[in-house]
């Protein structure tokens, strides 16, 4: 057998909860498909936007990983803890030190300028928090039950924001969500992917931390595996479409990532299905609050059906009362949702340990 075949082989019986065993009758074509649909072959073709990441395909793979490792015939072990699904929430954190004074009465003049009610809007809500010395960008107070938190610690790209306002504020920041139970880990650079070792060379700027995830989704998930292991990271959550939910690599389950170079099987992939700028945002989904509460479950009900194990995201600012249009409001929803139809939250590194956990 291939050791990619292996490799395949290995993430349907991990599907399952299954121990190794090369000797499980399944025909090569089967693991074939697996091993494309886990190095995005099928994403080949799609073509490559703006930001150099893959296109959604016209017919997304939905779970279907799930669906071949249940045509195995074989019985999937539960979770040790009764758990139905498991849900890492995640928030990247993008922006700190947007707040204040200064911030508020400058929205607020534009406000009245462009006669604007948006920015009037914007303009109170800031005057509000500077009055209670709240950061409207980190509201980790609203931000519900312990997450990870991804935090960028190079901004070299304008992309990447306003280092002027957001390098002062991290280490409180970092600080601030330690003592809250968060989880830390790395919001890698947009720029990151570009050389080699860049993943590694921010890394180290942070003390102890497993997971990564790219600025604006701009991984490049051929050297991934590649650039995980020379960072010694445990996981990534990156493999994900912005313009829309869904399975992008065709499993709801935690899978190694493909080191082409070795041909081996990597570091931890945690698969994002939902995040909320691809619901909200008026460039990808733009749907109100309601539709994306829809949107957002309808994404999760695969996972829920095939006991998987995946991440969703929220911006901290989509927590605001006053600036999120709702969503700080879906998110509450979309959690009750998930605990109500028997799934499990926590950090990325917690749902790795359960995940794991299974096999063992």
């Amino acid at each position: 057998m291939t050791s990619e075949r292996r490799y395949a082989l290995d993430a349907l019986l991990d599907a399952l909860a299954l121990p190794f065993d090369e000797s499980v009758p399944v025909d090569d074509a089967v693991l074939d498909e697996v091993f494309g649909l886990l190095t995005l072959a099928h994403e080949q073709d799609t073509g490559l936007d703006e930001h150099g990441r893959a296109l959604p395909p016209a017919e997304p793979p939905g779970p279907r990983v799930a669906e071949l490792a249940a045509g195995l015939g074989l019985e999937r072990r539960g979770y040790p803890g009764g758990e139905r699904f498991l849900v890492a929430l995640t928030h990247d954190v993008d922006l700190l030190g947007v707040g204040g004074f200064p911030a508020a009465l400058r929205r607020l003049a534009a406000g009245v300028v462009r006669r604007s009610p948006e920015r009037l809007r914007e303009g109170w809500a800031f005057l509000l928090d500077a009055f209670a010395r709240r950061d409207p960008a980190f509201l980790l107070e609203r931000m519900g039950p312990p997450s990870t938190c991804f935090f960028l610690v190079r901004q070299d790209d304008p992309h990447d924001g306003y280092p002027k306002r957001y390098r002062p504020a991290l280490p409180k920041a970092l600080e601030r969500a330690a003592a809250d139970g968060r989880e830390v880990a790395l919001h890698a650079s947009y720029r990151a992917r570009d050389c080699e070792g860049g993943i590694a060379e921010e890394a180290r700027l942070l003390d102890d931390v497993e997971g990564l995830r790219h600025h604006y989704l701009r991984s490049n998930p051929e050297r991934l595996a590649a650039e995980l292991g020379a960072a010694g990271l445990r996981y990534d959550s990156s493999i994900a479409w912005a313009p829309r939910t869904g399975l992008r690599a065709g499993t709801p389950y935690p899978y190694r990532l493909w080191d082409a170079e070795r041909r081996e099987p990597g570091a931890w992939e945690l698969p994002l299905v939902v995040m909320d700028a691809s619901l909200a945002e008026e460039r990808y989904g733009g749907l109100d609050a309601e539709r994306g509460f829809e949107a957002a479950v309808e994404a999760l009900e695969p996972v829920a059906e095939h006991g998987g194990a995946v991440a969703i995201l929220w911006h901290p600012p989509s927590h605001h009362p006053r600036l999120s249009r709702g969503y700080d409001r879906v998110y509450t929803r979309l959690l009750d949702w998930i605990h109500g139809h028997g799934g499990w939250t926590g950090t990325a590194s917690e749902v790795l340990d359960r995940w794991e956990a299974r096999r063992r």
